[in-house]
């Protein structure tokens, strides 16, 4: 009899280390299968017609009398602003800016140079801020026309990197949720031809991440690069 009960008492451990078994060899399977990933990026890309123009143009003037001098800004001013409403801007659109004004003779550095040809040197700057980039394009590449007109342009070297671009692209949020989705499927496109190459199967996401969007010039003025990348990574069996 208790050789009997022995038995039954074996065979139940047995059976049991068998099911424990079963379920740990299941367990760590599914631990490897979830340990193996992808990960994969995803880009979209388009390009978009500017909506925004900031244009300044500088000119400078010369003389030894100061009434002089700004009576011929005010001409000049005059001459610029007619001219690009001619282009089709709006008053509203133009500004002109305080002129500066430097007095060779009573500058606070340096002797004052006699064989100077002039006294005063004014510099002049007028921004041209609009939406109708088109007209601000049109008065940038006619400017030869200013020249012709007696205004001495000149060329005003600007460390502002927030206004580095004369046009740009002011609606980004409009075309966000297309390109982000599309960069996704894009990734997901990228993890299929992976496990298709690997014989294994796309499962479920991992991480994800959404790089920035960057807004890049492009060999037409009037035109930019919108780009985006998505990294994701994938679980694969």
């Amino acid at each position: 009899m208790k050789n009997i009960n022995l038995k039954l008492d074996l065979g139940v451990i047995a059976l049991a280390l068998i099911i424990m078994g079963f379920f740990i060899y299941k367990g760590l399977k599914s631990f490897s299968d979830n340990t193996r990933t992808v990960s994969v990026r995803g880009l979209s890309e388009r390009i978009v017609d500017v909506d925004y123009a900031n244009l300044t143009i500088n000119y400078a003037v010369g003389g030894n009398d100061m009434q002089q001098i700004l009576k011929e800004i005010e001409q000049k001013n005059a001459k610029v602003k007619q001219f690009a409403i001619s282009k089709g801007l709006k008053e509203n659109e133009i500004t002109i800016n305080v002129p500066s004004i430097t007095d060779k003779q009573n500058q606070q550095y340096g002797g004052y140079d006699a064989n100077l040809l002039y006294r005063y040197y004014a510099t002049v700057a007028i921004t041209f801020i609009s939406n109708n980039v088109k007209s601000v394009r049109d008065l940038e590449e006619n400017q030869f026309d200013l020249f012709k007109e007696g205004i001495n342009l000149i060329t005003q070297y600007s460390y502002d990197r927030e206004n580095e671009y004369t046009y740009s692209f002011t609606k980004l949020n409009d075309i966000k949720p297309d390109m982000i989705k599309e960069s996704i499927e894009n990734a997901k496109k990228a993890a299929n031809e992976f496990a298709q190459s690997s014989k294994s199967k796309i499962k479920d996401i991992k991480s994800a991440s959404q790089g920035q969007f960057s807004i890049t010039p492009t060999d037409n003025p009037l035109k930019m690069k919108v780009r985006v990348v998505s990294t994701i990574e994938y679980f694969i069996k």
